[in-house]
């Protein structure tokens, strides 16, 4: 299969009428696409004759890091759906059940969790770039670059879907938690 169909049939999906993927998911998507161009990036650079040798082992070491956070967040995408579908089948229990409120407070805590979990491996993304940027060949710098506005994209993006949630929950030191958590991943941007 050739990139553009992946990348054509995960639009599609978010255009459609179903509910997932969502917004988490296109987050998460975003992230993943950020931490892959700076992949590309300093893969590019590294493959360079004219990359000095001293900044190999720091470029070889990034490289590594970026492409735990990239795995990190593809995972994130379809564990959006699994948030969502666990909120759906928790909301169809009985009114009268006495285990449903727990399980809709449950799963509205998972929902938040992933993007916030998103976004957090999107901020730690984001600063190795940051770290790396001077090393960067400057022929592929606008990639770099790129590579950050998805990363911030990723964490605003994310922040929605878990402001989208916390209006539901009820524990109140987990909303704190919740936007504390947000504060940080925004001042991040």
């Amino acid at each position: 299969m050739e990139w553009y169909t992946a990348a054509d049939r995960f639009t599609e999906a978010l255009a459609s009428a179903d509910p997932t993927p969502g917004g988490g998911a296109a987050a998460a998507m975003t992230g993943a696409m950020g931490c892959a161009l700076a992949m590309m990036a300093v893969a590019t650079t590294l493959k360079r004759k004219s990359t000095p040798e001293e900044l190999r082992p720091r470029l070889t070491q990034s490289l590594k890091r970026l492409t735990a956070f990239k795995n990190e967040l593809k995972g994130y995408i379809q564990k959006d759906g699994q948030a969502y579908a666990a909120y759906l089948t928790a909301n169809k229990l009985p009114k009268d059940a006495p285990e449903r409120e727990k399980a809709v407070q449950d799963a509205l805590l998972f929902a938040a969790g992933v993007p916030a979990d998103a976004a957090s491996a999107a901020m730690h993304c984001l600063r190795e770039v940051d770290q790396i940027k001077d090393a960067v060949a400057d022929i592929i710098l606008s990639d770099a670059n790129c590579a950050k506005h998805l990363l911030q994209a990723c964490i605003k993006s994310s922040v929605e879907s878990i402001r989208a949630n916390l209006v539901f929950i009820k524990n109140e030191d987990r909303i704190n938690e919740f936007n504390k958590q947000i504060a940080t991943l925004l001042k991040a941007c």
